[in-house]
């Protein structure tokens, strides 16, 4: 079986995106180690190890500027160099890391990469000497060439092509020498295919001796040499034919492939290797066994998510057959109560049944994976908005190994990323004022997450100011959100999550970081999008507290079903805290809202065939006592009526077209075993429909 050249190139650049992502968050991890303990010996093996994998890989996917900054880079970060500037080189490490991160989204876009003249600036004053040229009296060609020329001349060689050696002597007496580069070069275009070149030429005015290059052509060797003797440019020619090398040129993907597969294995070793001592660490930085390599490239395999996607589909209307096949079999029973087929029917039902669930389990783990993978981005985060506001913070981080479905993760990136940087920008304050008020100097912003039932719930917390009640509601008073009058009836809760409202921000100064007006209801719609919800809890001069709760997965849940008004219903088993029956005398209505008193608390009653519809008449029969589902969203409880409940099932949610369900109250779909189509509420938005409603505090 054969791969198209387009086939294989793109499937190198994919892979070479995906570990360079990788390659980049441990620079920046390794930067700020570096920043933290300048002059640390692992810290700078990790970046070496990184740029140097770096270089390799851009080189043989192409990416030529990439790979001869990531070269120069490599210049200074040598342990003699590094011991010179220990306190400079974090700063370099981590330039290095978002010039690297631009170049890649040019390469990604088709772009013009950009020139990386602050990280050049960086690598010279690390060098500590100025930009100048060897010494060019007896100049002798070398034919020394960078590892991306090298792979072109590999890559000429593949396709059995001629090359040749080519070194030209300038003539001393010839004027401009910029003009005679160019000279040369047309000359050696017209000979063939320029594989490389020294020096590239460009607007240098200084005297060149001797020009090298790397040519592939079909010509013979004295038909090139009189082709570019260029009369008062070419003092002398040498050309010579490349033999090509003894072992088979290898294809780019198996460089790439095998440079990652050695880095992880040198990983591995020097990890083994640290209870030895940090000297063997090197030893094992420089080489790694061909035999391990390869077992690390086979222990792992990409896959693209949306073939898992695929089969998670698949496994979702296995579900819904197996459903199917439940009510046939049990169909079949009460029909047929004494048949002996009955038996083996049953046991061939519960077989499939308990192997579908673990195939299940398996596809869902595979989406899994640990929140570590997000929560690493934002050490550098904090770092970044510290130094841009001056301020001394710190980031504690823990419960990394929880998993979450990689979907949910990817949509959570952007409102973590927004509160950090609201906690390092708004909520931290200045050193001065922490010691004004008696707190340590350096403030602490705290990342955790932890599994709560068959939810996960990520806290983003700090010991700042916290939130001025005052302050909001007067804000959100001047921007027209709520009137006086209605600031007067605000709960302490209510007060707080006005700072969810659209266009709501108290920055009264725009930065680069905040106060454009684009505040916490990016986070919230976040939230309602994957069927999560955001809590808050602040105290006034000592910090804020954000839990935001998502489901585990997005592709099954287990629901409780239940009729309203002849319709099928469906919530997650996760949001139901009880089920009650409530006498009709135990309704009250408190300013056109119904409550009703569940022991200690007071809490609204929903009736959702009355939420955009006058109420139907019940019968002497109805009004007696209803079902009432109490539904929990954090800290916020409400009971929903019904008319009966139907038992709980698994529904593999299936996604509504707009034009099918135009109510935001719910979420999606499910099939049953016998076509029936139940709908699923989305719960965080029937609490925000019921947050616009007034008379809100009988719901806590």
């Amino acid at each position: 079986m054969s791969f198209s050249s387009d086939d294989r190139s793109s499937e190198l650049r994919d892979v070479f995106f995906e570990s360079a992502a990788e390659i980049l968050q441990g620079m920046n991890e390794a930067g700020l180690a570096l920043e933290e303990r300048p002059g640390d010996e692992e810290s700078l093996r990790r970046v070496r190890r990184a740029v140097h994998t770096l270089k390799g890989d851009s080189a043989a996917c192409g990416f030529r500027e990439l790979s001869e900054l990531a070269h120069e880079l490599e210049d200074v970060l040598v342990p003699e160099l590094a011991k010179e500037n220990t306190g400079l080189l974090a700063e370099v490490v981590l330039t290095a890391a978002d010039t690297f991160h631009e170049i890649l989204a040019a390469y990604r876009s088709n772009l013009q990469p950009p020139a990386g003249g602050a990280l050049r600036e960086h690598i010279h004053r690390l060098l500590r000497k100025p930009e100048t040229k060897a010494p060019k009296s007896g100049a002798q060609a070398k034919f020394e060439w960078t590892e991306y020329e090298n792979l072109m001349i590999v890559e000429a060689f593949r396709r059995a092509e001629t090359i040749y050696h080519i070194a030209l002597s300038l003539d001393p007496e010839a004027l401009l020498p910029a003009a005679a580069l160019e000279l040369v070069r047309k000359a050696l275009q017209a000979s063939g295919k320029i594989l490389a070149i020294h020096p590239e030429g460009g607007a240098s005015t200084e005297p060149v001796e001797l020009i090298e290059a790397a040519l592939s052509s079909n010509r013979p060797a004295d038909w090139i040499r009189e082709r570019c003797r260029v009369p008062s440019v070419v003092a002398g020619i040498s050309v010579e034919k490349v033999t090509a090398p003894q072992s088979t040129p290898r294809d780019l993907l198996e460089i790439l492939l095998e440079s990652e597969a050695a880095v992880v294995s040198a990983g591995v070793k020097i990890k083994a290797a640290d209870h030895a001592g940090s000297h063997e660490g090197e030893t094992h930085e420089a080489s790694a066994p061909a035999s391990l390599a390869h077992a690390a490239a086979e222990s792992t395999l990409r896959v693209d998510a949306g073939r898992i996607d695929a089969v998670m589909n698949l496994v979702g209307e296995l579900i819904i057959s197996k459903s199917m096949l439940q009510r046939t079999v049990s169909e079949f029973e009460r029909r047929y109560s004494k048949d002996p087929l009955r038996g083996r029917l049953s046991d061939a039902v519960a077989f499939q049944s308990r192997v579908l669930g673990e195939l299940q389990k398996s596809v869902m783990k595979i989406r899994m994976v640990p929140v570590e993978q997000l929560f690493r981005r934002f050490p550098r985060v904090v770092r970044d908005v510290a130094k841009s506001r001056n301020r001394d913070i710190t980031l504690e981080v823990t419960g990394q190994t929880t998993d979450l479905d990689k979907g949910i993760l990817d949509d959570l990136a952007e409102p973590l990323a927004h509160l950090v940087r609201n906690a390092a920008d708004h909520g931290i304050e200045s050193r001065p004022e922490r010691e004004a008020a008696g707190k340590p100097a350096r403030g602490t912003i705290r990342l955790n997450a932890y599994h709560e039932g068959e939810q996960v719930v990520i806290e983003v917390s700090d010991d700042g100011r916290g939130l001025d009640r005052e302050r909001i509601v007067q804000r959100a008073i001047e921007r027209g959100i709520i009137s006086k009058e209605e600031a007067l009836h605000l709960s302490e809760a209510e007060a707080l999550h006005l700072i969810f409202t659209v266009g709501f921000s108290t920055a009264n100064e725009v930065t680069e970081i905040s106060g454009r007006g684009v505040g916490l209801d990016v986070v919230k719609s976040a939230l309602e999008k994957l069927k999560g919800t955001v809590e808050m809890k602040s105290e006034l001069g000592k910090g804020t507290t954000f839990r935001l709760l998502v489901p585990l997965t997005l592709a099954s849940i287990q629901a409780l079903l239940f009729r309203v008004s002849g319709r099928l219903y469906a919530v997650p088993i996760a949001s139901v805290v009880e089920i009650s029956r409530v006498a009709v005398d135990e309704i009250h209505h408190v300013d056109d809202r119904e409550v009703f008193q569940l022991r200690e608390q007071v809490l609204t009653l929903v009736r959702l065939d009355r939420l955009d519809r006058p109420a139907p008449q019940t019968t002497a029969e109805e009004a007696k006592r209803i079902y009432v589902v109490v539904i929990g969203a954090g800290s916020r409880k409400f009971g929903l009526a019904v008319d009966s409940l139907m038992g709980e099932e698994e529904l593999v949610i299936k996604a509504l077209e707009d034009r099918l369900v135009n109510s935001p109250l719910v979420s999606g779909a499910s099939i049953l075993g016998d076509g029936t189509v139940v709908l699923i509420l989305n719960i965080p938005a029937v609490i925000s429909y019921l947050s616009r409603m007034p008379a809100l505090g009988a719901t806590a």
